[in-house]
């Protein structure tokens, strides 16, 4: 039996119920295939399912919202309560050092290692590993360097639909020049 009729919508489930479940659960964002594996709907069901959905979060009592980056579907915490609730949230083992190593990078990307750092010293070879294992870093042999870039997982996690969002943010690092 494969998921679409283990998981048929005429069996007292509904589609949108499944794809919440499935968003809060999965750890990744979740491709709209898999969604319409799990559902066993039609792309155009599935996408009036979203919109509903979506729009139900989007009432002011709701915690969460709907966010969609490249076909790659996810749940957020709303901004407005992120402050009250972080403490919670998983990456809250990474120093402050990690973070700023990351934001360096994340401004700059793509960005030669050895630039990285010069900025932030020999303590940016550890964040960097940490950065890469987290997969917030993907890095590719340049020579005797590596080029260090941002991943798909890294906008999705920040919300970001490119780098140039952040990089037109007001707190936004110095540039390399290049």
């Amino acid at each position: 039996m494969n998921n679409r009729e283990k998981n048929d919508p005429g069996k007292g489930v509904s589609p949108k119920a499944i794809i919440e479940a499935a968003l809060f659960l999965a750890g990744d964002p979740v491709a709209k295939d898999e969604l319409l594996d799990l559902t066993g709907l039609p792309e155009s069901q599935l996408d009036s399912v979203l919109a509903d959905l979506k729009e139900d979060l989007s009432e002011e009592e709701r915690g969460l919202k709907l966010f969609e980056n490249d076909g790659l579907y996810s749940l957020k915490i709303k901004r407005e309560l992120l402050e009250r609730v972080k403490y919670l949230a998983p990456h809250r083992d990474m120093s402050k050092g990690v973070l700023r190593t990351l934001s360096v990078i994340a401004y700059n990307s793509p960005v030669l290692q050895k630039e990285i750092v010069e900025i932030r010293g020999n303590g940016a070879y550890d964040h960097i590993d940490k950065l890469i294992d987290r997969n917030f870093v993907k890095s590719e042999q340049e020579g005797r360097t590596k080029l260090l870039s941002v991943t798909g997982y890294f906008l999705d996690y920040f919300e970001l639909n490119s780098l140039d969002e952040l990089r037109k943010g007001e707190h936004a690092p110095e540039r390399l020049s290049n």
